[in-house]
């Protein structure tokens, strides 16, 4: 057994601690990427969203639109500054976050897979499923010295320097800290298997949900009944893919997974109330192209439909003595480079 001893003996240790090293790197990327580039802080968002479960009504809707303001203000930063630079897919469509996610997920799933194959290759062994079988000679009773798993007493080679000459022993050792090391094995590969098919559910999961057609649809819809609102179908697909965007959507999900249902209700309410108070403050559709505007978009955006809509209804020969329209009774004068009503 000297050379499956040596494969692992030594590097016990620095093994154990790049493993802890490689499932951590994930995680800092996620909150590096996250929030140097999204602007969105989903792990503040859920804690104020969790705190605000203890408090009394008044000071649960202030944190309630607290929350939706900075949602909606954020979401709609990075829609603007997205659709100008459009380098990136996931962040032209609104759903950088989401991707990200989905990304990390991977990330993870890969790891721990990798890390099953790195421990079998440190073991020194082909066995796929190695951990099965040391646990079934543990369960058989096989002594590992039938078994070869994990020698307590082998050969160990070392030199001594005698009158500057320098001999070679091999004698008996002893290698107690290898039944520490089989117990602490075997429950990582155990533990990494489970890790990995936990993981590969959790991603198909959230593939499905963020990448189905229908289910932001169904997820939002599903709230704004529960209240009872009137909703139509045309408004809430506007209120979904263009004013919530996949990012907005994955931060009440994870609202809803952590600060439970009805402080998700309570939050898509407040954002629901004010996307139908932006509708109403335009008199054209407010996201064009799944964009939301400013008021001094959406001012000019108003200027230029104006000015095309005139430019449409009038006759092919305007009388500039006589500014009145063919139906009569209200004059336009052109100002600014639009007509206005007076």
């Amino acid at each position: 057994f000297r050379s499956r001893q040596i494969s692992y003996y030594q590097w016990v240790p620095f093994v154990l601690a790049l493993e802890a090293l490689m499932f951590y790197i994930p995680c800092i990327m996620w909150r590096g990427l996250l929030h140097w580039h999204s602007g969105i802080n989903v792990q503040n968002l859920t804690q104020m969203a969790c705190d605000a479960r203890m408090m009394d009504v008044d000071a649960r809707h202030a944190t309630v639109r607290t929350i939706a303001g900075h949602m909606e203000d954020t979401l709609e930063l990075q829609r603007e500054i997205y659709d100008v630079s459009n380098f990136c897919l996931g962040r032209r469509w609104s759903s950088y976050v989401t991707f990200l996610y989905v990304f990390i997920k991977i990330l993870y799933l890969g790891n721990v897979v990798m890390q099953i194959f790195l421990l079998n290759l440190f073991l020194g062994t082909d066995n796929l499923f190695y951990g099965f079988h040391i646990l079934k000679d543990l369960l058989h009773g096989k002594e590992w010295e039938i078994s070869g798993n994990f020698p307590r007493v082998t050969m160990c080679d070392f030199e001594v320097r005698v009158l500057g000459n320098v001999h070679h022993h091999t004698v008996q050792c002893v290698l107690m800290i290898n039944m520490f090391n089989e117990k602490i094995f075997l429950f990582l590969w155990f533990w990494f298997f489970m890790v990995s098919v936990v993981s590969f559910f959790s991603l198909c999961h959230w593939l499905l949900m963020s990448f189905l057609p229908g289910q932001h649809m169904k997820f939002v819809r599903r709230y704004l009944r529960a209240t009872d609102l009137a909703t139509d179908r045309q408004s809430v697909k506007k209120f979904v893919h263009k004013f919530l965007g996949a990012d907005g959507v994955f931060c009440m999900r994870m609202i809803s997974a952590h600060a439970g249902d009805i402080m998700a209700t309570e939050l898509i309410v407040e954002l629901w109330h004010s996307f139908n108070d932006r509708v109403r403050k335009s008199p054209i559709e407010m996201f064009e192209g799944g964009v939301s505007q400013s008021p001094s978009k959406m001012e000019a955006s108003f200027k230029t439909w104006l000015l095309g809509q005139n430019h449409s209804n009038r006759k092919p020969a305007f009388d500039g003595s006589n500014p009145t329209t063919r139906g009569g009774g209200r004059k336009r004068r052109k100002s600014d480079g639009y007509f206005t009503f007076v």
